[in-house]
This record gives C-alpha cells, sequence and structure tokens, in this order.
C-alpha cells in the first residue's frame, strides 16, 4: 500500500515539471491520478491552474482523471474553477469538451462562470456560456411606458447581448432554474443585469406578428447575499422603481 501511494505521488510531482511521458509510464505501472496534496489539489486542478501545462491536462484527462475533483477550503473548486480563475480559455474549453460540470458551486457559491465574471475574462465568460446556454444572441430591449414606446420607439429601446442560463445548484438532483443575463456589449465580462426568470412574469409572444416579442414584467431582485457571492453590483439589477413595469425584448 505504500508503495502504491508513493507512486501516485511521484504522478503528482511530474505533473509540476510537465513531464507527459513520465505521467504516462507511471499510470502503466499502476500509479493513480487522484492523488490530493495538503492543499487539497489533484494533478489535474494544478495543471489547470498553469497556462503551460495544458498537454498535462489533455494528458491525464485521457488517461481518466477526474474532470469534477473537488478542492475545498478557501481556494475551493473544481479544474474548471481553477481555470477560469486564470483566464484559461483553452484548458477551459478542454474541461467543458469533456463534460467538466460548469454548475458546481465552489464553497463560496460561485460557479465557474461566476468567477470568470468577476475576475473580468470575457473570452472565458464566452466560452462558458456558449456551452451552457439555452440561447444567446442579440436582442432588442424596450423600456418605458407603453404609450411611449408605440411614439418613439427607436429613443426608448437599445441593442443588448443576452443569454439564457440554467442557475448552479448545490443539489445537483434538483431542477435547475433559469436566468436571464443582459450585457451592454458582448466583449462585456460583467451582465448590466440579471434577471431569475423563475420570479418573472413572461407572456407568451405571438409568433403572426411581423416583431415576435417576449415581455417581461414583475422582474425581482436576486437577494443580496447571492450579489454579494456572484460579484453582482447593484447597479447592475434592475432599479426598485421599475418594479412592475415591463421591459421588452424583441429578437433583433
Amino acid at each position: 500500500m505504500g508503495q502504491q501511494q508513493s507512486k501516485d505521488e511521484l504522478l503528482y510531482q511530474q505533473v509540476n515539471y510537465g513531464n507527459v511521458e513520465g505521467i504516462k509510464s507511471l499510470h502503466r505501472e499502476g500509479a493513480g491520478l487522484e492523488w490530493i496534496d495538503k492543499e487539497g489539489k489533484t494533478p489535474l486542478i494544478v495543471a489547470c491552474m498553469n497556462p503551460g501545462l495544458y498537454n498535462v491536462a489533455k494528458t491525464l484527462i485521457e488517461l481518466g482523471a477526474n474532470v469534477d475533483a473537488y478542492r475545498p477550503g478557501r481556494h475551493a473548486g473544481t479544474p474548471l474553477h481553477h481555470a477560469a480563475k486564470r483566464g484559461l480559455e483553452q484548458t477551459v474549453k478542454l474541461l467543458l469538451s469533456h463534460r467538466a460540470n460548469a454548475l458546481i458551486m465552489n464553497d463560496d457559491c460561485q460557479t465557474p462562470l461566476d468567477v470568470a465574471r468577476i475576475k473580468g475574462f470575457s473570452n472565458v465568460v464566452r466560452a462558458i456560456e456558449s456551452h451552457i446556454c439555452l440561447f444567446s444572441g442579440w436582442l432588442r430591449e424596450l423600456y418605458g411606458p407603453g404609450f411611449l414606446e408605440l411614439l418613439a420607439p427607436q429613443l426608448l429601446s437599445r441593442k443588448v447581448w443576452v443569454v439564457v442560463l440554467p442557475c448552479g445548484s448545490r443539489n445537483l438532483r434538483k431542477p435547475f432554474r433559469l436566468e436571464l443575463a443582459i450585457y451592454s456589449a458582448v466583449q462585456d465580462a460583467q451582465p448590466r443585469t440579471i434577471v431569475a426568470l423563475w420570479k418573472a412574469n413572461m407572456e407568451e409572444p405571438n409568433f403572426n406578428q411581423p416583431d415576435s416579442a417576449v415581455i417581461i414584467s414583475d422582474i425581482s431582485n436576486i437577494p443580496k447575499r447571492w450579489r454579494r457571492k456572484r460579484g453582482i453590483m447593484p447597479s447592475q439589477l434592475i432599479k426598485s422603481r421599475l418594479r412592475g413595469a415591463r421591459r421588452k425584448y424583441i429578437v433583433f
């Protein structure tokens, strides 16, 4: 047993050296891929924290490393959390292509997407969103009283990039809720507004009309504790004075 453990640790050390052939050789000899160091990191987590270890991460995954291995504590998270935190777009895409779960929350109630948004890595944000979203694209947002929209629709509308996403949950057996992330520009990492669709009242669009629209009303703010954890500032949310007002989104 002791000999087996030392092989596992030796394989972990080869990850730090970037020695792909050494990793393969030790694995053929029976070394495991899930050895955990005193900080809670597995070999794959280590590889996903370093931009120079992409090939090592790829090798470990191909050998069967757990893409959802979880590191608890102060720097908690899965390999995807750690890659997103450092803006490693290619490593993020590698993990997602091998079915890494992008909805797992860390100890701070943050998904990898939340982490990438907070750090400002828009390329990673787009990579994760495109992988898990139900819809993404440009919409035209109409705002203000309905009679003014009819009189001056161009003055009371703006083009926005929106993404419909499932929300993370600690209990992966629970049905996921959906949220609408609204960005002023596709290059932005932080959404201007996040709408909790499970709290919104949406009217079904009339597809017989030339411009089919979805009308969202009675939008509730995300709880303060979630805003803090996910790095969402109050200014990014719909102001309370707009509660009960309607926001209309038209496919652009």
